[in-house]
């Protein structure tokens, strides 16, 4: 994926073809004496005539070790109907087998029956603690910055660590180093653009991106008061400066910045921002050894900005740093291949201030205590072709977490539930002084096991602990969500899975099939008691409860890369459980049996498809179902000292109604010229095509004594948009 390569022959003659998508492959005849190197520079291939299809990692599914990993092309999800006219890698993932959100417009997702914070999501190596733009309708990542984006839901490989459920590897572009370049493009909401530009030729290279949002025109659309008087924007920039020092070291930085700020009816204003940097240095050290050396800063905060009533005008936010340093190597020696490295992180937490806004306000300031903690992990892997059928990888990760000062930690009294009447002491903490230490193995193994007819088989487990916590009582993602560092009342987070896999290639390697099975057991996941405060909250372990989890399912894929015809259909069977059993009835929940999860939805079925007519026309479809999520019903009330007191069901008993959704665009490429100023595509596409009135939620009131239910839905008709986007 880097351009670096090695090959062990013995010396002679040899021809060495090169192929890459999209250039003219190259072939040489080469005469081996010793060690060497040699480089390949191709030029871009010209079609003019009958398309010409080029391949790499053609049985990749069936010959590679690896399991449950998605990648996501970037070249292909131009041609997926999209919401408001954004290319989204976000929500092509919802479109995999084990993936899922708690709804339309949802923030976040949840892999294989974990939860929203459970998923590591990182640029460049960098962690991005809010993913989503424009109240969850489009996701911060730039598609046409994007090289490569990688979803690891088993069998993930010791180099990764943090969280229980899944890796989302995303890398920005390099930037050619040879010619200019730029694309872009303008939808009903949003426009983007992205530059190449080569400095020094063979040297040095930037890549410049950036997008911005005209969007409350739509809002305005909207027949409710709340929203048609509200107001939403978003914009973010990206840039990537890499530099080839010499034929063994390169150097790389990389910046992203995204804000967001959006008010509903003239109340509060909303606002939340990403920082990210990072530095990677490659080094080749020989030809066997090479590695990279990983330096990023992250930087979430939000702000909460209420002015409507002077008196009570306040000023509310929360933020998080994430300072990390990772460096990995990659040895080769004959049928292995060893990755080994280090990492440490520091992460600084404010989880909440108050303060008044304008000198009429009688807000009191608050602040709640400062967080710190330290993660450090290293790790050995071995990737080992035991003979052609069978290949197995082995790792060991050690992660180890330290939560500092300064800190003042409650004690309370054993056996009798966390409120402020059970504290028995108080221990101060000085700056930096360790509080609680945490830590253990985590273990990874996979295994593949080829089979006749382009077949195989794989296998995997992996361990998994989490030391950060996401906290919030919204079933999404929401700007107002912080994070919680384990410290002695609330634990670290623990996961085991393994999993099975069947897979084959049909018709000359053209269609690919899988078949996948999982469970999947957690220690110590999070809920919340009965009504909750999180937010400015200095006694947080009060309200929340930790419990185990399980999750199981199987998932079925079967996708066609290439031709006239080309997409994916897949089917999830899925179920996630969690069971809160404390020792006092305040920390159980459902009297401690397991209940299903708010992300549960057995079923999930997803088509991709996009047929093209010519080389210039293609049709597209995306078809959605899934179950409905589970949801907790008031079943009866009773008249109470002149009131009304409401009986709930146990907790997410009932459900939802099932989702469905259908999606179709189509694509126009620009003609074929080869000079031509700027090359167009036109996507007009539809979403929600049937007009369905899915609901995110049902949400009941009681009005003189009778209790209304209410659908909750994020569209109610379908949504047409035209996008055009180009690039010289």
């Amino acid at each position: 994926a880097d351009g670096f390569y090695s090959i062990t022959v013995p010396q002679g003659s040899y021809t060495v073809v090169v192929r890459n998508v999209g250039m003219v492959s190259e072939t040489k005849k080469i005469i081996l004496y010793s060690d060497g190197k040699l480089d390949f520079l191709l030029a871009e291939d010209i079609i003019s005539l009958k398309e010409v299809v080029v391949e790499s990692d053609r049985d990749a599914n069936t010959s590679s070790m690896q399991m449950g990993k998605s990648s996501i092309d970037m070249r292909s999800i131009k041609n997926v109907p999209k919401v408001l006219g954004e290319n989204d890698i976000l929500r092509v993932a919802l479109m995999l087998p084990g993936v899922k959100s708690v709804g339309e417009g949802a923030s976040g997702l949840n892999v294989r029956g974990g939860n929203a914070d459970q998923n590591l999501m990182q640029l460049n190596e960098a962690t991005i603690y809010n993913t989503s733009h424009f109240l969850g309708f489009f996701s911060v990542f730039n598609a046409d910055a994007i090289k490569t984006s990688e979803l690891y839901k088993s069998g993930i490989p010791a180099q990764y660590g943090g969280r229980l459920s899944s890796i989302f590897d995303i890398h920005l572009k390099d930037g050619s180093q040879n010619k200019f370049s730029g694309n872009g493009g303008v939808g009903p909401v949003s426009a983007r653009f992205t530059l190449e530009v080569p400095i020094q030729k063979e040297k040095t290279s930037l890549i410049l991106g950036g997008r911005t949002t005209y969007s409350d025109w739509i809002l305005h659309q909207i027949p409710t008061s709340s929203l048609s008087n509200a107001n939403a924007a978003f914009y973010d920039v990206v840039g990537r400066l890499n530099h080839k020092f010499n034929e063994n070291n390169s150097l790389a930085i990389s910046y992203y910045y995204s804000h967001d700020k959006f008010n509903l009816g003239n109340d509060s204003a909303f606002s939340y921002s990403n920082r990210l940097t990072s530095l990677q240095w490659r080094t080749i050290i020989n030809r066997s050894l090479h590695s990279q050396l990983n330096i990023t800063h992250s930087d979430y905060n939000y702000n909460i900005d209420y002015k409507q009533i002077p008196l009570n005008a306040f000023d509310l936010g929360f933020g998080i740093k994430e300072s990390n340093v990772k460096w990995d190597f990659n040895y080769y020696r004959g049928a292995h291949k060893f990755d080994f490295g280090v990492q440490s992180k520091l992460y600084d937490l404010n989880p909440g201030f108050i303060n008044p806004s304008g000198t009429a306000s009688i807000v009191k300031p608050q602040q709640v205590q400062l967080e710190r903690g330290l993660e450090n992990a290293l790790y050995v892997a071995d990737n080992i072709e035991i003979n052609p059928k069978l290949l197995v990888y082995l790792g060991l990760r050690y992660s180890n977490f330290t939560a500092l000062g300064p800190r003042n930690i409650y004690s309370y009294a054993p056996g009798l539930p966390k409120d402020n009447t059970t504290i028995i002491d108080s221990t101060v903490y000085g700056k930096n002084k360790p509080v609680k230490n945490y830590g253990g193995p985590e273990y990874r193994f996979s295994a593949r096991y080829s089979l006749p007819g382009q077949s195989s088989v794989k296998v995997s487990y992996n361990r998994t602990r989490q030391y950060l916590h996401m906290l919030t009582n919204t079933i999404s993602v929401s700007p107002t969500t912080t994070w919680k560092l384990s410290d002695p009342n609330v634990l670290p987070q623990l996961a085991d899975q393994i999993s099975a896999g069947f897979y084959k290639n049909l018709f000359n390697s053209s269609i690919e099939a899988s078949a996948e099975v999982y469970y999947k057991w957690m220690n110590h996941v999070i809920d919340y008691k009965i009504g909750s405060e999180l937010i400015l909250n200095n006694h947080i372990e009060q309200d929340i409860l930790q419990g185990q989890g399980k999750a199981y399912g199987v998932e079925f894929l079967l996708r066609k890369r290439n031709g006239k015809l080309n997409g994916w259909l897949s089917y999830t069977y899925s179920r996630t459980f969690l069971r809160m059993n404390g020792a006092t009835p305040s920390e159980k929940i459902n009297n401690g049996n397991y209940y299903p999860a708010n992300y549960d939805k057995p079923h999930d079925i997803s088509f991709v498809g996009n047929y093209k007519f010519t080389r210039r026309y293609s049709l597209s479809t995306n078809f959605v179902y899934n179950t409905g999520r589970p949801i907790t019903y008031p079943v009866s009330q009773y008249e109470f000292g002149g009131g009304y007191k409401i009986n709930y069901s146990d907790r997410n008993q009932f459900r939802i109604p099932d989702y469905v959704r259908l999606d179709v665009g189509i694509n126009i490429e620009g003609n074929h010229k080869v000079k031509t100023l700027v090359h167009g595509f036109w996507s007009i596409s539809i979403y929600n095509v049937l007009g369905r009135k899915n609901p995110y939620s049902i949400y009941f009131k009681s009005e003189n004594g009778v209790i209304q239910g209410y659908k909750l839905s994020i569209f109610g008709a379908p949504i047409p948009t035209i996008t055009y986007n180009f690039k010289f």
